[in-house]
């Protein structure tokens, strides 16, 4: 999969600009603060619906503008496609592909897919089990619509009990009003929980081997799920229908006080362990940011193997704070990745005429050369 050209108007410092990549490196050199990792942005708001680091969408739009606009032209395999996305003031956003309005989130993501390490991806190690969700959430909307559906259902479920919760807490209704959200939160909750596990068991073998090529194998990283409630990935659906409504159900007077459901996918997470040790709390920034990237490089293979298309790679700011040993682990890796990658520096790197087809862009106050 390749973005051969992308087309930006009133998107954050771009008035209208229009570019052109070549299929391999295309490498995007310019001071801090002068539009590189908005680029970025651009192809990941096309990909996902979404920016990876600002909400609401309206901070997107150039300042004393009310619009933006974006239209990326795509080559998958003997394919050419157009996506465009375009999003206003008012809040009315609009999703086409090869021309066609696009009703629904889930029939936008997985048009072509994208992997974004950047400065931001550190909260996979460093952040809450709210970043971690997110990751595995998109990872799996990428690959199957029909789970964005399911976690879109149980997320509104969600929302409807917490708002009950506060009602009874308040005596304003009834704790057995509880009981048709809990059947929905069930049931959803069950199949989102074992197709994360499912997909995470898959995801961990690509990245354990991706942490293995940026360490040279001097390091081992292990991934542990745990979901909520504890045990329900292995149960037959009997067996996980009752452990969870126990567990909503056991968990209700506590809820009812917090005004929030307890158990739930919502609460998932996983660990990651270096050297016997939990990451987050004891890894070094190079091996928080090595593992960051290993997830990431792994989330590519995991969709390529899946769906038989590669993923466009974004790469910001890839190389800070990677010692030399593992920045060179890294720079032979990218060499033999096979995909179309994009990556931000402030100035042109020593090794770029090493990787062969590579375009050198460079970017001054929203103006790419």
């Amino acid at each position: 999969m390749r973005l051969n050209q992308l087309l930006l108007r009133n998107f954050r410092s771009y008035a209208d600009c229009e570019v052109e990549f070549t299929d391999r490196v295309n490498l995007i050199v310019g001071e801090n603060a002068q539009g590189k990792t908005t680029l970025l942005e651009a192809i990941y708001f096309l990909s996902t619906a979404k920016s990876h680091r600002t909400y609401p969408d309206n901070e997107l739009i150039r300042h004393h503008e009310s619009w933006f606009y974006l239209k990326g032209k795509i080559a998958a395999t003997d394919d050419l496609m157009t996506v465009e996305a375009s999003n206003e003031l008012s809040g009315k956003k609009r999703f086409k592909f090869n021309g066609i309005i696009q009703k629904k989130l889930s029939q936008w993501i997985g048009q072509f897919n994208v992997v974004f390490f950047s400065p931001e991806s550190l909260t996979l190690v460093k952040g809450s089990p709210a970043d971690r969700r997110r990751f595995i959430d998109l990872l799996i909307s990428q690959i199957n619509s029909a789970y964005l559906n399911s976690l879109q259902n149980y997320q509104f479920a969600l929302k409807q009990r917490n708002e009950l919760l506060k009602q009874i807490r308040s005596k304003q209704a009834s704790p057995d009003f509880l009981d048709p959200w809990d059947d929905i939160l069930t049931a959803e909750g069950i199949s989102i929980i074992r197709t994360r596990v499912r997909i995470f068991d898959q995801l961990k073998t690509y990245v354990q081997a991706k942490h293995a090529e940026l360490t040279g194998n001097r390091e081992i990283l292990e991934l542990k799920y745990q979901p909520s409630p504890e045990k329900i990935d292995g149960a037959m659906e009997q067996e996980a229908t009752e452990l969870f409504r126990r567990g909503l159900q056991s968990s209700r007077s506590y809820d009812i006080l917090r005004g929030m459901t307890s158990v739930g996918p919502h609460r998932d997470d996983f660990k990651l362990i270096l050297e016997a040790q939990e990451a987050k709390a004891f890894g070094s920034q190079g091996q928080q940011r090595t593992i960051a990237l290993a997830l990431k490089l792994g989330e590519l293979e995991l969709i390529r193997e899946t769906t038989g298309k590669t993923p466009i790679v974004l790469l910001d700011d890839v190389f800070s704070e990677l010692d030399e040993e593992r920045s060179s682990f890294l720079f032979s890796l990218l060499g033999r990745l096979n995909a179309q990658t994009f990556i931000t520096s402030t100035r042109q790197e020593a090794w770029v005429p090493e990787l062969g087809d590579c375009r050198v862009f460079t970017v001054h106050d929203g103006q790419v050369n």
